[in-house]
């Protein structure tokens, strides 16, 4: 089966980057670094981090409304971008994947990477059940919206310290999506 090619070419791309990095202590930083590669190739981007700290709101209720933002964010983006890198475990950041399937579901182009290069099923073990063996970076349903826009997750082998900080496999991603959909750097 062939890989398809993207949905569509976008005048006006804007990125929402989605991944772990806003778990760091220096996320605004990684943020920034994040929207000026892509504002380097052509892609404009905004970064989901806000300081969840809301006057007599309980924990909850500030959860909610970074939800919130964070939809509302993804609603004002037409592509998305994510680190697939496994967090906390052997598969990608939860909330990065719900995130990768909403822009999906909304029908924008959603491309991929990780800053770990073993396939899922090196990197799981479960002898009690299955393990899917497609040779992806994550589940199926993490991967398939990446090809399904055109692309393939980028895979950088980096050392264990820089997993959520080096940023190659992300500027190579972002190079593959503004190739993809046409879009040129800025003069």
């Amino acid at each position: 089966m062939s890989t398809p090619s993207a949905a569509r070419l976008i005048d006006a791309p804007i990125a929402y980057l989605a991944g772990p990095e806003v778990f760091l202590p220096n996320a605004m930083e990684i943020g920034a670094e994040k929207i000026a590669i892509c504002r380097a190739h052509g892609i404009d981007a905004l970064f989901p981090f806000e300081d969840t700290q809301r006057d007599g709101a309980t924990a909850a209720d500030r959860g909610h409304a970074l939800f919130l933002d964070c939809v509302e964010m993804m609603e004002r983006c037409n592509l998305g971008i994510v680190n697939m890198t496994p967090f906390r475990g052997v598969s990608m950041d939860v909330g990065t994947a719900v995130e990768l399937g909403y822009m999906h579901a909304r029908g924008h182009p959603v491309f991929g990477y990780t800053n770990v290069t073993l396939d899922y099923e090196a990197r799981v073990s479960d002898e009690s059940m299955a393990v899917e063996a497609f040779q992806f970076v994550d589940n199926l349903m993490c991967e398939g919206p990446i090809w399904r826009s055109g692309g393939s997750v980028v895979r950088t082998h980096v050392d264990p310290g820089d997993l959520y900080t080096d940023l190659r496999g992300f500027t190579r991603c972002v190079e593959q999506a503004a190739t993809l959909l046409g879009v040129a750097p800025p003069r």
